[in-house]
């Protein structure tokens, strides 16, 4: 395959995890290949490229008569993604109290403006956003190119999680914890940012609603913001 396919695969597969980690794909929405590459301006041969890949990131599910759907994780499965993202994300607190520098906690402070510029605008999708890519940021100064691999397959199915489970509205960070674990890394305080991340972890895991009822999304509405930033 040439590398300007690959990349094409790869940006319309980016487009889709975006989507499924901005929560703007509800679990079990179908993939029509005709429908994304329509939306995503790019061929059904790479529409069905991506769908492959995200399926093995168990992001897709592909069904037979059925076609591609967007992962429905079960209860069981809400349950082993929080405790394993509390394993990796205490790992990962504890690398970052090892190789954080000024520059990093600088990084941390100015996403925490943009966290905070999203609340004050009233952005849902771009607070999605930003409070999930704090997590990605703190895996990145962690430095640990597998715990953060498996952290942004992990936040993609927190998503679907909690837009299938979600208890009251759109749950987000709240916005104090991402200040505080900040403050306690700067300290040095690691054992209290460990605590304090799986306390965080643990109280979003709480609010989740195992009766809530999901709707289906227009594909050409959910991947516009996509295109139109190209």
């Amino acid at each position: 395959m040439k590398d300007t396919a690959h990349t094409e695969i790869e940006r319309v597969c980016n487009a889709i995890y975006q989507a499924i980690f901005e929560r703007r794909l509800e679990p079990n929405t179908r993939l029509v290949e005709s429908q994304l590459a329509k939306a995503l301006s790019t061929s059904r041969a790479n529409a069905r490229q991506a769908l492959l890949l995200l399926a093995q990131r168990k992001l897709v599910n592909i069904v037979m008569n059925k076609g591609a759907v967007v992962a429905e994780p079960t209860k069981t499965e809400a349950f082993e993604v929080f405790a394993a993202r509390r394993c990796i994300e205490r790992e990962i607190i504890h690398l970052v109290y090892e190789r954080c520098q000024a520059e990093d906690l600088q990084t941390l402070r100015t996403h925490l403006d943009e966290e905070q510029q999203a609340r004050q605008n009233h952005d849902h999708f771009e607070l999605i956003r930003a409070t999930g890519k704090f997590h990605l940021l703190l895996a990145e100064i962690a430095d640990n190119s597998v715990l953060l691999d498996f952290l942004e397959q992990l936040i993609a199915r927190s998503s679907l999680i909690l837009e299938k489970f979600e208890s009251h509205g759109n749950q987000i960070c709240q916005e104090g914890h991402h200040v505080e674990i900040v403050r306690l890394i700067a300290e040095g305080s690691r054992e209290e940012a460990q605590n304090l991340m799986d306390q965080h972890l643990s109280e979003i895991e709480q609010v989740l609603n195992f009766k809530k009822k999901i709707k289906p999304a227009d594909l050409s509405e959910v991947f516009a913001p996509f295109i139109n930033s190209q």
